[in-house]
């Protein structure tokens, strides 16, 4: 039987990124998203085979619908429960994928993303009701190469938070934390620490495959 520490983890299972922090509550607001167009396409990292596939998820959704009239209908409803700039990004590792919201953050002149998990593939009524979705963050560099993510140093603040170092409201299970810190206090705790090289871990480089 899956566990419920294996659907809190789903999300660094599926990328496998020692560094990633999951919270609780996005990074954003509404008004905090931004959108780059650079980023859409299909994207693989240096020494892996994985993709990362990049669209717009309002242009995904209108895409069936080829009348300008009801595109415009549909539009205007799908407006109520998508923002324009979300992105969707469908991860494609070892033949199977998993799909994931992906939003832009503007805070302060750094640039995030935010990754939050879209429905699990795997039928089980059980599995699901145990399913704890939830956020992790990257700073992003966009350039006309590509893009660099450097991820949360997840054992770096898992070792400040358990001697006291920082503040952050957070859960302590087992074998990682979860942060339960507001919106607010995200931004408050990103931006403080924006440019503290050691709570970073190395540059991704990604490099645009299609």
């Amino acid at each position: 039987m899956k566990t419920l520490i294996i659907s809190c983890f789903i999300l660094l299972a599926v990328f496998a990124f020692q560094g990633c922090i999951t919270s609780l509550h996005p990074l954003y607001t509404s008004k905090d998203l931004t959108f780059d167009a650079r980023l859409l396409g299909t994207w693989r990292s240096e020494g892996s085979e994985d993709t990362w596939k990049i669209e717009s998820l309002m242009e995904k959704e209108l895409a069936p619908y080829k009348d300008p009239k009801e595109r415009r209908g549909q539009e205007s409803i799908k407006s109520q429960f998508i923002n324009k700039n979300t992105y969707l990004l469908t991860n494609r590792e070892k033949g199977k994928e998993a799909e994931f919201l992906l939003n832009l953050v503007r805070l302060d002149n750094e640039l995030y993303i935010d990754l939050y998990p879209g429905p699990l593939k795997e039928k089980n009524e059980m599995l699901e009701d145990h399913y704890l979705p939830v956020h992790s963050y990257a700073k992003i560099k966009i350039n006309s190469n590509g893009f660099e993510l450097s991820y949360f140093n997840g054992e770096q603040i898992h070792k400040l938070l358990s001697e006291n170092k920082i503040k952050i409201q957070h859960e302590s299970f087992n074998y990682y934390k979860v942060i339960t810190a507001s919106t607010l206090e995200l931004q408050k705790f990103v931006t403080k620490y924006a440019d503290n090289k050691d709570f970073f871990t190395s540059p991704i480089t990604f490099k645009k495959t299609i």
